[in-house]
């Protein structure tokens, strides 16, 4: 009997972790990581309605079973109750995807364990979609608020396909009586573009993907733009508003799941990344004045991959990846007081080598250097934005020597706003044009026109002493009263 009893002792234990125990079997039962808000906001997060169950509107729950296991997955999901088979297999595909879980524990080790999960789908219905045409025709007052249709003065038409993302021309027309007269489309294309991303592609250079869009000739965006790898994996999800100014953005990786979110509000943006495991890292907030400058981000939260919270309301100490401008991980680390940047701050590469270290105040930066294959650079300012040749000033002045007011805006005295957007490059020239939101009657175009003037007219942005490519946004007001336009920064 002596050799009898340690050798029973050495099957218990794997009998134990194979066993499937109710949660009130354990002694410790099985939960999300970061806690039931952080499971939440990440199903929240990645579920997509079915496009057809969405558009004739929702409002119920799939009631998920599943079984923890002692890794932190979830394995065996099957559906309890359910509302349908395009609704309850999207269920099981969230669900299954988020394998932060804390494993229950019984007499001392991980143990699998039940879990019951219910995830709500709500929809509104959208009464615009025509089922006949596969599109959604919309309506619009003079000033292009949404309207009904026997009161609109503008018509779009979007055609879509089954998953509800455009399929072909955007057309926009206005009423005339009982006519409808066609005023302009915005292309659709499907376009092959070379796509970088750390959650797609962390160390190896772009890959193949291709994006769909409906852009005018200003590369502005009427539709909601998806972009896919060549095997059809959704990489990223950009939504516009009925200006063209994109309103919420979502990266994934290549299991589908959102590892970014970017949601953007007319004075505040917020940022929110997830570790591969489905638990969220960070989140941030940038808030962005009245002429459209952005300050510095306050860091808000912050957790490690096993739902450890470093970063509470905008206290405590950061731990987060993100990308140097070259897609290299780069892991960040320092103090945060009141979301505010505190103290040493150092970044460094996967292989360990330093990348940088800086000094702030409550905020306030005080010195920096960073180390550039092997060499050293100091630099009083992290982030330096491009700047014209010249200063601000002479900005002002080219732009008032080459504006012209269009004649049709000017005869219907319509004003307003036009933000742009391009990248100065690293050697000063300047790409990637865009309208970021629309004005019409031929303010876009003449706004785009001067900017594109202003090519090779610019000193390169840089960030931690490197030159670097960097996005810079312009607006420009256009003003009857002064019978010219002027710019806002």
């Amino acid at each position: 009997m002596k050799k009898l009893f340690p050798l029973l002792m050495f099957f218990c234990a794997p009998v134990l972790a194979q066993q499937v125990y109710l949660p009130h079997e354990v002694e410790k039962q099985a939960e999300p990581a970061g806690g039931l808000a952080a499971l939440n906001q990440f199903i929240s997060t990645n579920l997509r309605i079915p496009f057809e169950t969405s558009v004739k509107g929702i409002n119920g729950r799939v009631y998920l079973k599943g079984v923890v296991q002692p890794d932190g997955s979830m394995g065996d999901i099957e559906v309890t109750r359910g509302l349908d088979t395009l609704c309850n297999a999207e269920a099981v595909k969230v669900l299954g995807l988020y394998r932060a879980w804390k494993p229950a524990v019984l007499g001392g080790q991980k143990v699998r364990q039940t879990v019951f999960f219910p995830i709500t789908f709500k929809a509104n219905a959208r009464p615009g979609y025509d089922d006949a045409r596969k599109a959604f025709v919309e309506y619009f007052n003079e000033t292009f608020v949404p309207i009904d249709s026997a009161r609109a003065k503008y018509r779009r038409t979007t055609p879509v396909d089954e998953r509800g993302f455009v399929a072909g021309d955007v057309a926009y027309e206005e009423s005339k009586g009982k006519r409808w007269k066609r005023l302009g489309e915005a292309k659709f294309a499907r376009t092959p573009i070379r796509f970088k991303s750390g959650f797609v592609n962390p160390v190896s250079d772009s890959i193949t993907a291709y994006r769909i869009s409906a852009r005018d000739y200003n590369e502005a965006s009427h539709a909601t733009e998806v972009t896919f790898d060549k095997d059809g994996h959704m990489l990223s999800y950009v939504e516009y508003d009925v200006f063209g100014k994109s309103s919420l953005t979502k990266n994934y990786d290549l299991n589908g799941m959102v590892r970014y979110q970017q949601i953007i509000s007319d004075s505040t943006t917020v940022e929110v990344a997830w570790d591969a495991n489905g638990q969220i890292r960070n989140h941030r907030e940038i808030h962005t004045s009245a002429t459209g400058s952005r300050a510095e981000p306050y860091l808000m939260n912050a957790w490690g991959p096993d739902g450890t919270q470093y970063v509470k309301n905008g206290n405590g100490y950061w731990r987060a990846i993100s990308e140097t401008p070259y897609g290299q991980p780069l892991f960040e680390q320092g103090k945060v007081v009141n979301g505010l940047k505190d103290g040493k701050w150092i970044g460094g590469l996967a292989d360990s080598a330093r990348y940088y270290e800086e000094e702030y105040a409550l905020g306030e930066f005080k010195s920096g250097v960073s180390w550039v294959n092997g060499e050293k650079v100091e630099y009083t300012n992290p982030m330096v934005s491009p700047v014209f040749k010249g200063g601000i000033n002479e900005l002002y002045k080219f732009l008032a020597m080459n504006i012209r007011y269009p004649a049709e805006a000017s005869r219907r005295g319509v004003t307003g706003r036009v933000m742009l957007s391009f990248v100065v490059c690293e050697d000063g020239s300047m790409c990637e044009y865009k309208v970021e939101n629309r004005v019409g009657f031929g303010l876009d175009e003449e706004a785009l026109r001067v900017v594109k003037l202003m090519n090779g007219k610019w000193y390169p942005g840089t960030m931690r002493g490197q030159k670097v490519r960097v996005k810079y946004n312009v607006p420009i007001n256009f003003q009857m009263e002064t019978s010219r336009a002027m710019i806002f920064r």
